[in-house]
């Protein structure tokens, strides 16, 4: 009986240890746990103009970032570093329809060199033109001479076409998520969409390797 006992025990600590290791190695190759990364706030300038009427999808989009910070990992981004992506769609308009333009940012080029991955959202969008970003295009703000308007004058008197700060752009609506893989979608009113470099951007960037899960 005593011998039968030993047995049984043996066995039922064999089983045991078969048991524990095969789940120990389940956990291992199931997926990734997802982490949660810090993002930062970048403001940038759309790089080189993109025309709702002339892109398309693959074509690169690019901004230059004018006031810097430091990502999660600890790289600093200095003013002039520049985010990197693509068009991911795009809907021209016709016959007075709306312009749909999506976008991915998925690299930050630092100005020394080096390329980051990255998981960028498009936060907000403003222009520093006074004028809209439809197909008729922008003034060029070579034509303003702040020496032609004297310092005597209130501004109410001032030149209209002198360059304002950054503003909503009438008719422009971002709808963009970080938990969306894309950065931002851009849908122009009625018109094609003409972003040039007085589009200014607010862009959340957070380090993030392939797969990295934005929570």
């Amino acid at each position: 009986m005593f011998k039968h006992r030993l047995m049984f025990a043996a066995f039922a600590a064999a089983f045991i240890g078969v048991h524990s290791a095969g789940a120990q190695s389940s956990s291992i190759e199931g997926p990734p746990s997802a982490h949660t990364v810090q993002m930062i706030n970048l403001v940038a300038n759309v790089d080189k103009t993109v025309d709702t009427k002339k892109v398309k999808a693959g074509d690169p989009f690019t901004a230059k970032v004018t006031t810097g910070g430091k990502l999660d990992d600890g790289t600093d981004v200095p003013p002039g570093s520049i985010l990197e992506g693509h068009v991911d769609s795009v809907t021209p308009s016709e016959n007075k329809g709306d312009s749909v333009l999506t976008v991915t940012i998925d690299k930050l080029a630092i100005k020394n060199g080096k390329e980051v991955p990255v998981k960028a959202t498009i936060t907000r969008v403003e222009s520093t033109s006074p004028d809209s970003g439809d197909d008729k295009g922008y003034s060029d703000p070579s034509s303003y001479r702040v020496a032609s308007i004297p310092s005597t004058k209130p501004p109410s008197v001032q030149d209209p076409n002198a360059p304002k700060g950054p503003h909503a752009v009438p008719d422009l609506t971002l709808k963009s998520s970080p938990h969306e893989a894309t950065s931002g979608t851009f849908t122009y009113a009625k018109k094609n969409l003409r972003m040039t470099n007085s589009f200014q951007l607010q862009v959340s960037v957070a380090s993030a390797p392939p797969g990295v899960k934005i929570q």
